[in-house]
């Protein structure tokens, strides 16, 4: 059983609890392997503190911006959350022989050079690994820490997760094969193509990211893809991503579906589906490579990109069909993309996202201009790697994404 510490010592309550809470969520699949998650304290008021009534009482002490689910969650972490004094900065106190179980040290705290270089003696005495982790300094504290969690896990549990995928994939392949694909990303203009009620035919249709929460784009569109696999959005501690998760189990309500993320999300998912819907959920892996994979079936990883149409939607449809139609890919021009993408029902989604930049502040301090070019770069890549292998890609809506823009055809030759 594995101890996981975050350091540095809390010096009050609120940061606390948003620690405790925020890895209720993150060790959540990996609970039955955890000895103690130590939390050491420094406030005066530590003879106040009870582990015990803070797990059981949880809706009392949850802040408002994280996902209401996590309280349900956090009693199965009863006993074994420990809460302990501690004023200083002393790696002393964390030795291999006192903490002979420590695997992680949570850096949840990177501003004070001190409290650093505490951590980092510890993880020095202790052979534990140190988790960069800090939601307002990191960008990717979430996937890093979940990232972390994994390698709790052994090397058959993780072979198992991929194959449990796997096999849930073949299984629907012989119903997907073959049929014209249509691919909708969430840009305004799929706001048009619901509104006008646009026909895309007898087509195998697949939705990403916010448009899972869309009902009137599921009640039009009718897909049987659903992709997601935002560390943040999707799969992070915050209000946004639980009614994310709570959208994504109604969508799931249809037997007819099935949702595509990042292998590493699947146990997260499956806590939040109904029963019925948890062997629907298929994980694909990631790397770093030079080449774009579009044949699932030879080989079940797709290359790592930071966004979910290049890394999943496209090496998915052109897995499945010699035709792919591409709609709501708007991209922005380039002289505006140092801001976020726009995206349809722009009100509401940036009304709802605005919780996820207090919870997860370190996550929007990006080079969204860094951002899209690579995403133009990568989706002129997959698309040249895919007409080569002779198939044919219309572009249906028009985009600024050079790639799309020259493709861009706006009726369809069915």
């Amino acid at each position: 059983m594995a101890d996981i510490l975050f350091y540095p010592p809390f010096p009050s309550r609120p940061l606390l609890f948003d620690q405790l809470f925020r890895n209720v969520w993150h060790f959540l699949p990996a609970v039955e392997k955890i000895g103690r998650l130590i939390f050491p304290y420094a406030g005066d008021d530590f003879a106040l503190l009870d582990s015990g009534q803070i797990l059981a009482m949880a809706r009392i002490y949850l802040n408002r911006d994280f996902d209401p689910a996590i309280a349900d969650y956090a009693p199965l972490f009863a006993g074994k959350v420990v809460l302990q004094p501690d004023r200083e900065l002393d790696p002393a106190r964390y030795s291999k022989a006192k903490y002979p179980n420590l695997k992680g040290i949570i850096v949840w705290h990177i501003g004070d050079p001190g409290a650093v270089a505490a951590a980092r003696k510890i993880a020095e005495q202790t052979g534990a690994e140190l988790v960069w982790a800090d939601p307002r300094l990191v960008q990717q504290e979430t996937l890093s820490t979940i990232r972390f969690i994994y390698k709790l896990f052994s090397q058959s549990e993780m072979e198992r997760l991929v194959n449990q995928s796997y096999d849930v994939f073949r299984a629907r392949l012989k119903g997907w094969k073959g049929r014209t694909v249509v691919a909708f990303g969430n840009g305004p203009s799929l706001a048009k193509v619901v509104e006008t009620k646009l026909d895309p035919g007898a087509t195998l249709r697949a939705v990403c990211n916010s448009t899972i929460a869309d009902q009137a784009a599921l009640d039009h569109l009718k897909p049987e893809l659903l992709f997601c696999g935002d560390p943040v959005q999707h799969c992070g501690a915050s209000l946004y991503a639980g009614r994310f998760r709570a959208d994504l189990a109604r969508a799931m309500e249809n037997p007819n579906r099935v949702v595509f993320t990042q292998l590493g999300y699947v146990p997260y998912f499956r806590h939040v589906l109904a029963p019925a819907a948890r062997d629907r959920v298929i994980g694909v892996g990631n790397d770093r490579r030079p080449k774009f994979n579009i044949d699932l079936t030879r080989e079940f990883l797709t290359a790592a990109t930071a966004n979910i149409f290049t890394m999943l939607v496209l090496p998915v449809a052109f897995t499945l069909s010699a035709r792919v139609d591409i709609y709501g890919c708007d991209g922005m021009p380039f002289a505006a993309a140092s801001k976020p993408w726009s995206h349809a029902n722009e009100d509401d989604y940036m009304g709802k996202m605005a919780v996820t930049h207090r919870v997860h502040g370190g996550f929007w301090q990006r080079n969204y201009e860094e951002e899209y070019w690579s995403y133009c770069r990568d989706m002129e890549d997959i698309l040249v790697t895919a007409e080569s292998a002779g198939i044919d890609v219309g572009v249906r809506t028009p985009s600024f994404v050079p790639a799309l823009a020259r493709r861009y055809a706006p009726e369809s030759k069915k």
